[in-house]
């Protein structure tokens, strides 16, 4: 009951050519500012904060619609560290059950009820750290937590509380004036649905809370109403968010809470219910802890400071409760790419450039070890005060997870492992001294398909584990080893391989064995010589998740996905779980740019690079910076007639009638190669010198403004966001190259 705390604390040429220079700074500052950019980008905002970037990004690849936005606390994370632990003891709590680690370090031996002590900094730096949650299964205590009846629905409110024996079937309640149990027509998940759209909460919010807080099985006297008291007076009183209940002794807390019921009228339980949702909502949400993590570390400002204001002092609570959400969500096939959910996502001043980890400082692992000595004891937790739950014998083979990097005060490395198998598996702690590594325990090497997205985890089991990444649909893996953990946390776990050498397991319900002449998945390699862009989604001006090289293989895990902008998209997935669209074909000579493995075919069209012996490519031109389409010779800024003739040596560039032997070309130039002559455009460069000025910014500001008209080759010049328009946004762009603060790559 101590995850909760108490509701109240808390120049006429030069002239015009200056202003209009002028005009693009002012333009440029403001792009800066107020950059222009797709709902999709939205990852690049967390550039500038360690850590974040690549966890979202493989969030947003997973799950496309998903929308995270940043919440600047504007606080020091040492500052925040400080106030949550040492500045005032008892503001987050965790169980001795957790290991020494969890609560030792902070200096305050106080027991807050029995098992419960003030977590350690480590431990409260670990949970707050963001970054640790960025990962499907956590990721919920970020959900913005207001009411949106097109994803939330009372049959996810009774997959949250499915294994809550108290909220199951109708309202039933102990009436103190006829002394007699009554039931409402109304089920408990209908009572959440009305109070969540009464109070413009999420009722999955509610629904998980109320569990939060009552726990899985049984009610307890906070909820049972038939709790006496000395004299009897809190009969028929019900808290269901355990508001106000606080204590030094289980006694104390229960009384306070009904107390608060009492003073509240909650005599039923949609009364408690009802004011449940509505204090969240008053006391919370509307002043912006409208996240899970937000209420329990209470970081924004709404009016009373900050850290008091907090629901909750279990230090782990948010995660938890995000994880019952995130399997509500599983359950109801809501985590697919279509899904969409916003969440925000907190950062603070001079975080550590790592993630902060885990108590007891351990290093992730997935390796076997052997036991070197007669007898082995695996306890419950690092020290040999903690019970036995394995006797292992020398020659022993185990499973090791996590690698201890510091010794306790007897001079121990304790070591994670995994003993046993199938559903017998136990994890727990070893000496280092009493094990060796060994060469891998295998007893496969099959290539499997990821059927679903699924956390990548260290060991077998989704408790007591580590997720290592997050591994995409269609991504191809190596399995290693099967059949080892059955039934473990209900579910099968197989070793695997990734492309990178990295180990660890995955449920067996998440992959599948790979068939090459499988109908719903095929791997396919990149045969384009350029290689071919992987975007978000299909459309040439779509952001680019990855460029990758001829020779790639990728898994095509959906033909023909899209055909727009008269391309056809093919969906993929990279061997690091990148999922993308790729177009699989030029749509004018039809040159495939991806080739099925599995095909008969053996073209490899537009594959040749050029030389002096190729024949079937030898019109095209391709070097570093500049690279021939159909009809243009497309440049980035400052290439030479001598790149483009050490590639193409009998080249020869024109400008109009005059024949360029060397320095820079330019936009307007043409090149004749092995009889046909393609237009050159350098990119940023329009007016034809081919270096990018301050000249060419104003031009193409004029030409967004209408004062001027850019066309053919010097259009295509101008559009260096390549988006297929020439805006102010271009202007900017331009002028960033002129002043060699931007590079442009060809």
């Amino acid at each position: 009951m101590l995850k909760h705390m108490r509701f109240y604390e808390r120049g006429a040429g030069k002239q015009f050519l200056g202003i209009l220079l002028l005009i693009i700074l002012l333009s440029y500052i403001i792009l800066e500012i107020f950059p222009v950019e797709s709902k999709a980008s939205y990852t690049s905002k967390f550039k500038d904060y360690p850590g974040y970037e690549m966890l979202i990004k493989d969030l947003q690849v997973a799950h496309p619609n998903w929308e995270f936005e940043i919440l600047e606390t504007g606080l020091d994370w040492a500052d925040v560290i400080k106030n949550e632990t040492t500045a005032k003891h008892g503001r987050n709590v965790t169980n001795k059950n957790y290991g020494e680690w969890y609560c030792r370090t902070c200096g305050n031996k106080k027991q807050y009820e029995k098992g419960w002590y003030c977590a350690s900094e480590t431990t409260v730096a670990y949970y707050m750290d963001p970054r640790n949650s960025l990962f499907e299964d956590y990721i919920f205590q970020f959900e913005q937590l207001t009411y949106d009846d097109t994803i939330q629905t009372k049959a996810g409110v009774e997959t949250i509380i499915s294994d809550c024996n108290y909220l199951q079937g109708n309202i039933k309640y102990y009436d103190p004036v006829s002394k007699t149990t009554k039931t409402m027509e109304k089920t408990y998940a209908d009572a959440i649905m009305e109070a969540a759209k009464k109070w413009n909460i999420s009722p999955y919010h509610l629904a998980s809370r109320m569990r939060q807080e009552q726990g899985p099985g049984k009610e307890t006297s906070l909820i049972s109403g038939t709790w006496e008291g000395e004299k009897g007076e809190y009969k028929g009183l019900y808290n269901y968010f355990n508001v106000n209940a606080y204590g030094e002794t289980t006694t104390d807390i229960i009384v306070n809470g009904l107390k608060w019921a009492q003073k509240k009228g909650w005599t039923n339980p949609q009364a408690a219910i009802y004011g449940g949702a509505e204090l969240l909502a008053n006391d919370y949400i509307k002043g912006g802890q409208d996240t899970l993590y937000l209420q329990k570390f209470d970081v924004v400002d709404g009016g009373d400071g900050y850290y008091s204001w907090q629901y909750m002092t279990n230090v782990s609570a948010t995660k938890s409760e995000a994880e019952k959400i995130r399997e509500a969500y599983r359950n109801m096939g809501m985590l697919s790419k279509e899904s969409k959910i916003k969440f925000k996502i907190p950062v603070y001043k001079n975080m550590p450039t790592d993630r902060c980890p885990l108590p007891g400082l351990s290093t992730i692992v997935t390796e076997n070890v052997e036991v070197n000595a007669d007898k082995a004891i695996v306890r419950g937790g690092k020290g040999t005060t903690y019970s036995e739950i394995a006797n292992l014998t020398k020659g022993t083979k185990i499973l090791r997870i996590e690698l201890d990097s510091q010794k306790d005060k007897d001079g121990i490395y304790w070591d994670k492992v995994v003993v046993g198998n199938h559903e017998k598996t136990k994890i727990g702690y070893l000496s280092r001294e009493l094990i060796t590594k060994i060469t891998d325990i295998t007893n496969s090497n099959e290539k499997y398909i990821v059927s679903s997205n699924t956390n990548f985890r260290n060991g077998p089991g989704t408790q007591n584990t580590t997720i290592i990444k997050l591994l995409s649909a269609g991504q191809v893996v190596t399995v290693i080893e099967k059949d080892q953990y059955k039934n473990v946390n209900k579910e099968d776990w197989y070793r695997v391989k990734l492309s990178d050498g990295t180990q660890g397991y995955v449920g067996a319900g998440y992959i599948e064995p790979y068939n090459e002449n499988s109908n719903t998945y095929d791997r396919v390699k990149v045969v384009c010589s350029d290689g071919i862009n992987i975007r978000k989604e299909p459309g040439k001006n779509a952001i680019i998740l990855k460029a990758v090289a001829q020779g790639t293989i990728l898994t095509r895990t959906q033909k023909e996905s899209s055909t727009k902008d008269d391309y056809t998209w093919d969906k993929v997935t990279t061997s690091s779980g990148i999922v993308g669209y790729v177009v699989r074909e030029d749509p004018k000579t039809k040159k495939q740019w991806i080739e099925s493995l599995t095909s008969a075919s053996t073209t490899t069209n537009n594959t040749k690079p050029n030389t002096p012996n190729s024949t079937a490519e030898t019109t095209t031109i391709i070097g570093t910076g500049f690279k021939t389409n159909e009809t243009q010779l497309v440049c980035q800024p400052n290439i030479t007639v001598e790149n483009i003739q050490k590639v193409a040596k009998d080249a020869v560039i024109k400008k109009d009638k005059e024949t360029i032997v060397a320095g820079n070309v330019g936009t307007g130039y043409t090149v004749t190669y092995n009889g046909k002559t393609y237009t050159i455009v350098v990119k940023g460069d329009v007016t034809g010198t081919g270096t990018v000025t301050t000249l060419d910014a104003a031009r193409v500001l004029k030409n967004a403004a209408g004062k001027y008209s850019l066309e053919n080759e010097y259009l295509l010049a101008a559009d260096v966001t390549e988006d297929g328009k020439v805006t102010t946004l271009d202007a900017a762009r331009i002028l960033k190259i002129a002043a060699g603060k931007l590079k442009l790559e060809v």
